[in-house]
């Protein structure tokens, strides 16, 4: 049925259990069926969608590695300028949150770590967190 949805009706439903604030296991299929149909067609999850979306999962411990990295892939180099301050800081926070990193953590640091020694820009963007953060 959630296929039926629009992305920003997806992102209302979830930030709606969200702000409940209390987990049963309906909630938590609800929650993955938002997330699967987030993994399944991110492309139409406008940035808002995508901040909101996954903010909403990070406040209800929701914690689905492939449903962030799907999320995470919209904020990239190629879209960065399409995402709004606070869509950008939800995003960031949520990964953050989840207890997701970067798994090229070493890009980031261009005082300590020589450029020879640093991840390449295909390996940036090879991993879909790891450019979020980058973007």
């Amino acid at each position: 049925r959630l296929g039926r949805f629009k992305a920003q009706e997806l992102n209302n439903l979830a930030w709606g259990y969200a702000r409940l604030g209390h987990r049963t296991e309906r909630s938590e299929a609800l929650l993955r069926g938002v997330g699967d149909e987030l993994k399944r067609r991110c492309w139409q999850f406008k940035p808002q969608d995508v901040g909101t979306t996954l903010w909403s999962f990070a406040t209800a411990e929701y914690f689905d590695y492939d449903t962030f990295c799907a999320g995470a892939s919209r904020l990239n180099f190629q879209h960065i300028r399409s995402f709004k301050p606070q869509e950008m800081s939800n995003t960031l926070w949520a990964l953050a949150t989840a207890g997701f990193s970067p798994a090229h953590i070493r890009a980031f640091d261009t005082t300590l770590v020589p450029a020879s020694q640093r991840p390449s820009m295909s390996d940036v963007t090879s991993d879909p967190i790891t450019e979020c953060f980058a973007a």
